[in-house]
């Protein structure tokens, strides 16, 4: 049977139909046509033996035609259309046929393609990142009130060092510090403190 014939007809067989008639093959058409067949037969041991069929009748394949046929054959298949194609292929191609081939054929595939994959591969670095001991956030700007704002801040904590409490009550209830202490028989607490009074508390009310 051509290959003409058996194109011809292809589709109106049942898929049983198609894989059978591949024995029966005596030419093949072009590498565009195998590769339609050979993906549309949703067999691989099929497609793979219409393949080498095809390759050892003296059909080569484009580089592209090989990409196409990764989803189509075995490895058997992959070894054979590699091997057989006189085409180089590009890195990335040489990444979507990794691992479909055995490595012997595949490491002749890249050499033939001027491509040492493996050396190349290890001297791909990711950019350097910064060192984050090193890395300093760029601070927002402050305005003229949020300084105006700082600058309170450091004036009281300054004066609430210089108007240090001395440890008793003054009468001052208003701007008593944070404390607590005992008084009418229960503990009371004054301003939020959370631990001890400083300032007297049962001592020293």
């Amino acid at each position: 049977m051509t290959w003409d014939e058996y194109y011809e007809k292809f589709y109106d067989w049942a898929n049983s139909t198609q894989i059978s008639r591949i024995s029966k093959l005596t030419s093949f058409g072009s590498a565009d046509e195998i590769c339609e067949v050979a993906i549309e037969l949703c067999n691989e041991s099929a497609a793979t033996r219409l393949i080498k069929k095809a390759v050892a009748a003296g059909v080569t394949f484009s580089a592209d035609q090989v990409i196409e046929l990764t989803d189509a054959l075995n490895e058997d298949g992959m070894n054979s259309v590699i091997a057989s194609c006189e085409c180089t292929f590009t890195r990335e191609q040489l990444d979507d046929l990794y691992g479909f081939a055995s490595n012997d054929v595949f490491e002749a595939a890249a050499s033939r393609s001027g491509i040492n994959y493996y050396e190349d591969d290890e001297n791909e670095h990711d950019p350097e990142e910064p060192d984050d001991d090193f890395f300093v956030e760029p601070q927002p700007k402050m305005g003229f009130f949020s300084k105006l704002a700082v600058a309170f801040g450091i004036a009281s904590v300054f004066d609430q060092r210089h108007k240090k409490h001395n440890g008793r009550c003054d009468g001052d209830c208003a701007h008593c510090p944070p404390h607590y202490g005992y008084r009418y028989g229960r503990w009371y607490y004054g301003h939020h403190h959370q631990h001890g009074c400083e300032f007297g508390g049962n001592k020293g009310i």
